[in-house]
C-alpha cells in the first residue's frame, strides 16, 4: 500500500510538470519567430556551455589517467 501511495504521488507530480511544460509550450509557440529566438537561445546556450565544460572536465581526466596508467610514472603536479 506504501508503494502504491509513493507511485501516485509521483505520477501526480509528473502529470504536473507535463501539464506545466505543454502550457509553456503552447505559449511559446504562439509567439512570434524573433521572440521565440530570443528567449530559447539564452536557454540552449547555458545547457551547451554545461556539457562542454562537463565533458572537458571529463576527457581531461580520462587523458591524465591513460597517461599515468601507460607510463607508469606518478603525475608531477603543476
Amino acid at each position: 500500500m506504501l508503494a502504491s501511495r509513493r507511485t501516485g504521488a509521483y505520477a501526480d507530480r509528473m502529470a504536473g510538470l507535463l501539464s506545466w511544460w505543454d502550457g509553456v509550450e503552447l505559449w511559446l509557440s504562439g509567439l512570434g519567430f524573433v521572440l521565440q529566438t530570443i528567449l530559447v537561445m539564452p536557454v540552449v546556450l547555458a545547457i551547451a556551455y554545461g556539457l562542454v565544460v562537463l565533458l572537458d572536465g571529463a576527457l581531461g581526466q580520462g587523458i591524465r589517467l591513460q597517461r599515468r596508467i601507460r607510463h607508469g610514472e606518478p603525475e608531477q603536479q603543476e
